[in-house]
């Protein structure tokens, strides 16, 4: 169906150029020949910039002007610049032609401008545009009074013939003028193919997008198993961080208690100095993993952060991973100032691919990033951010290449 549609396409295109170019190469009536001239020589003087406005042309002449009419009322006291002009135009004014035969009066830049002048008004006169010379019929009225003289019956033969043709030149005349309903019909024909076309592939647009949510719900379901090793993951590093863990509290307790209750049960009061100094070196070395564990929290903090917006500042932060928004692993050590790159996941790789203009362009560079060659993202660079207003703002891309 797609080749019988391309080839009626191409059929019809061929078509159009072919009833456009012999719309052009059709002569011209004397009296639209005369108006195309005139066209001709006034945007001639248009070009050599003392020409009068189109507008006002069209109220001065309403039914057209003719090179005599722009030389004796328009242009007449611009001395030898237009005669220069005039003289050009006068010498084709009699000859008569086609549109193809005016194009080549003219340079290609005036021709622009007479074009379009030209065929609005062969559109807004079709009296004038299919008008049969008034010379011709005379002459061949004459001819057939000539032929005729013999006698009454050859003279009416010979004013029916010439009537005859006269009423056959004002219906090709007529078709000539209606070329342009025949080009809309078949502009229609095309665009009816093309609906066809489109009807003909609904079925197959339909699988697509059947296609694309099993796609979507195969995406989600892995997105969920994500969610739950990232939360596994982040008790891991919760616990790794804090150096507890939840086997190691009642044990915590049970050391504790008999170090508060040691100064209590001191029996021996010679050696009063020992039993103070003891409990001091098991409270420095009870409070140094402490210590020890908030200038890690302090110096060591990761963020998830979703897409950048059009200002460049993230527009999503957590410190925890969040399945469908976050891309990209922002590390900080003081909280104001931090590198960030793509978190190295399938799952996410395959969210950020979905829409990689708006996930991916305003915080990477790359080579050709907006169109994806692969399934995996690979930062070559970390980028840079600052935290400033409140917001994480993008102070210098991070460097990314695809990979199959």
């Amino acid at each position: 169906m797609k080749r019988i549609t391309l080839m009626l396409a191409a059929i019809v295109c061929l078509a159009i150029s072919a009833m456009a170019q012999n719309a052009e190469d059709q002569p011209l009536s004397p009296a639209l020949w005369k108006q195309g001239i005139a066209r001709c020589a006034h945007y001639t003087a248009y070009a050599k910039g003392f020409a009068k406005k189109s507008e006002e042309m069209q109220k001065r002449f309403p039914q057209g002007y003719t090179l005599d009419d722009l030389n004796n009322e328009v242009y007449g006291n611009q001395g030898a610049r237009w005669e220069k002009i005039y003289n050009e135009f006068k010498k084709s004014e009699n000859k008569g032609g086609s549109i193809n035969d005016l194009k080549e009066l003219v340079i290609p830049q005036v021709w622009k401008l007479v074009e379009p002048d030209f065929q609005a008004f062969i559109t807004a006169h079709p009296e004038i545009a299919n008008a049969v010379p008034d010379d011709q019929n005379a002459d061949e009225n004459a001819e057939n009074v000539q032929e005729g003289d013999n006698g009454d019956v050859d003279s009416a033969n010979a004013i029916h013939d010439a009537r005859h043709r006269q009423l056959q030149k004002k219906n090709n005349a007529a078709c000539n003028a209606n070329w342009p309903l025949w080009l809309g019909i078949l502009g229609s024909l095309l665009g009816l193919c093309a609906l066809l076309t489109a009807l003909s592939n609904r079925g197959k647009i339909n699988e697509m997008r059947r296609s694309f949510a099993r796609e979507i719900e195969r995406t989600n379901a892995n997105l969920q198993e994500f969610s739950t090793d990232a939360a596994d993951q982040m008790k891991a590093l919760s616990i790794r961080l804090t150096g507890k863990q939840p086997d190691e509290e009642p044990i915590l307790a049970q050391v504790a208690d008999p170090v508060e209750e040691q100064p209590v049960a001191a029996p021996i009061e010679e050696t009063d100095e020992e039993p103070a100094e003891e409990p001091q070196q098991e409270e420095v070395v009870a409070e140094e993993p402490e210590e020890e564990i908030a200038e890690e929290e302090r110096e060591v903090m990761n963020l998830f952060m979703s897409k950048p917006d059009e200002d460049d500042n993230f527009t999503r932060v957590s410190d925890t991973m969040e399945p469908g928004n976050s891309i990209y692993v922002l590390t900080t050590f003081d909280g104001q100032h931090g590198t960030f790159e793509v978190i190295d996941k399938p799952e996410v790789h395959s969210f950020a691919l979905i829409l990689p203009a708006e996930n991916l362009l305003r915080a990477c560079s790359g080579n050709a990033i907006q169109i994806p060659n692969g399934t995996r993202i690979v930062t070559d660079r970390a980028g840079e951010a600052e935290f400033i207003d409140g917001k994480w703002h993008i102070i210098v891309k991070a460097i990314i290449h695809y990979e199959g």
